[in-house]
């Protein structure tokens, strides 16, 4: 992927990876946001300082564990290893964009200063900074770097970090800076991209069936869990709005739909210039100009978008769909918006499973256009898309392909066939589809075991197997015989297939 990006005084919630794993119930709103002073972009050099607090010395630990956090640690996390923030800003941005810098933390005794002194809003948070950066100045050339970052034990502020404007004390220029308070993780590479120009990855979710519109839908702020600019504990690629606004997507990269048809793009984190987005119009002003998008990406579980642990059911139900995005043509915070294409499938935690999944479509009636995942590989994702205010689905009967495990026996045997069905129908989600005996000869038993159902649900495009079991009565003749089957949509019966099994009895 190639890139480039500008910013913001921001605001990550207090302990956002357990705000996360409460479900976004306690989510802190952003303070308001103001444009960085700071020239550091695209160089940023950043002078890191490692404080605790006179009146509770303790260090924080590494995130998750029982391990005291080190000038070490954050050195590879923040500069020096494979996958560490340096590395990832510069993946990226195809090298467009290098963060380099030295951690400082007092000889292993960390700098002391007090906390933030409270306020009416919140704290006192400029002459804290002040403070924080007074702690090192006998040790940091402050005129070397254009940036600086603070690590320390949560402060009691309601921010866990923060990207800001501060000036520093050997030179009185302003700087980037920012906070990283308590838990230390992937808060840095969140706040360097406010400090890049983003803001933060949101989300908009809508009571089932809605998705734009429909009832109590609502923004919720930092919502994406799959975006670093969002509330994830994981160094996630942001989404194409982000990417698009800094120059980071070469225009190969993007395609911008303007007529019906099937799109074919790569997983979003290939490393190629292929078609990695389709843009697609969401809405228009009384003259006909594009005011919003709709963004449509398919990510994989690979580069900086691998889980390290076992991906949840509704982690790994986003590398079988299509992430779904809205922005704004005017956005100068560039915000991004994951839109849950999947309304009312999980409760509280409905924003988990967002992607519009393989074989469904969507249909915005009011914008004039519709989307569907119509097929997948390891690598590419085709979309059709429709400027209609026609549903996409077109219904089709169902096929069955036929194994015979044991398709000849003596009389009163068991006799056993496997057979698959294919649902045809084109993007039209989940449906009932039946497998019913139309005819048998007289006195054979027909069980027919799908789990011990005969109807079962298949996505569009998909199969489902079934096993039919034949017996016969035990003083039947040595002949064949034909039973006659169909398979066809429960809600719609009358898209069928009818077919046969011929069994033996000798």
């Amino acid at each position: 992927m190639v890139r480039k990006f500008s910013t913001t005084r921001l605001a990550l919630p207090p302990f956002p990876w357990l705000v996360l794993a409460l479900f976004l119930l306690f989510l802190v709103p952003s303070t308001s946001q103001a444009r960085n002073a700071a020239t550091a972009y695209p160089n940023f050099k950043i002078a890191v300082i490692m404080l605790t607090f006179s009146d509770n010395p303790a260090k924080p630990n590494v995130y998750g564990t029982a391990t005291p956090l080190t000038k070490a640690y954050a050195q590879g996390e923040l500069f020096d290893n494979a996958n560490s923030m340096a590395a990832f800003y510069n993946e990226l941005s195809n090298g467009q964009v290098t963060v380099s810098g030295d951690v400082y933390d007092n000889a292993g005794q960390w700098y002391d200063t007090s906390r933030p002194s409270p306020t009416v809003d919140d704290c006192d948070l400029t002459s804290y900074y002040t403070r924080a950066m007074a702690a090192a100045d006998a040790d940091i050339d402050y005129t070397q770097y254009n940036t600086v970052m603070l690590i320390t034990p949560w402060h009691g502020c309601t921010t866990g970090g923060l990207a800001a404007s501060m000036p520093v004390p050997d030179n009185g220029a302003t700087y980037g800076f920012i906070d990283v308070s308590g838990a230390f993780e992937k808060i840095p590479h969140h706040e360097l991209g406010h400090l890049i120009g983003w803001g933060h990855a949101n989300s908009w979710q809508c009571t089932a069936p809605g998705v734009l519109t429909g009832s109590n839908c609502a923004a919720v702020e930092y919502a994406d869990r799959f975006s670093v600019m969002g509330v994830s504990p994981r160094m996630l690629i942001p989404a194409a709005p982000h990417l698009e606004a800094q120059g980071w997507l070469e225009p190969t990269e993007i395609t911008t739909v303007s007529a019906d048809g099937d799109y074919t793009i790569q997983a979003y984190e290939s490393a190629n210039a292929l078609p990695k987005v389709l843009k697609i119009p969401q809405a228009r002003d009384a003259s006909g100009n594009i005011t919003n998008w709709y963004y449509l990406e398919y990510r994989q579980p690979v580069s900086y978008d691998n889980i390290a642990r076992t991906p949840t059911i509704q982690e790994l139900g986003v590398p079988n769909g299509a992430l779904v995005h809205w922005a704004a043509v005017s956005n100068p915070d560039v915000t991004t918006t994951l839109l849950d294409m999947t309304p009312g499938t999980l409760g509280r935690q409905d924003i988990f499973d967002p992607a519009l999944p393989l074989g469904y479509s969507y249909t915005d009636a009011a914008a004039g256009v519709g989307f569907g995942v119509l097929a997948r590989t390891a690598t590419t994702m085709t979309i059709r898309v429709k400027f209609s205010t026609a549903s996409l689905c077109i219904l089709k009967a169902p096929t069955v392909t036929i194994k015979s495990v044991k398709g000849a026996g003596k009389p009163g045997q068991e006799l056993r066939y496997d057979v698959t069905v294919k649902n045809n129908s084109v993007l039209c989600g989940k449906q009932s589809v039946e497998l019913l005996t139309r005819k048998a000869p007289t006195g054979w038993k027909v069980t027919i075991d799908r789990k011990k159902a005969s109807t079962v649900i298949v996505t569009s495009g998909q199969t489902q197997k079934y096993i039919v079991r034949l017996t016969s009565p035990k003083k039947s003749k040595y002949q064949k015989y034909t039973f006659n089957l169909e398979t066809r949509l429960a809600k719609k019966p009358s898209y069928k297939k009818a077919f046969t099994l011929k069994p033996v009895i000798r």
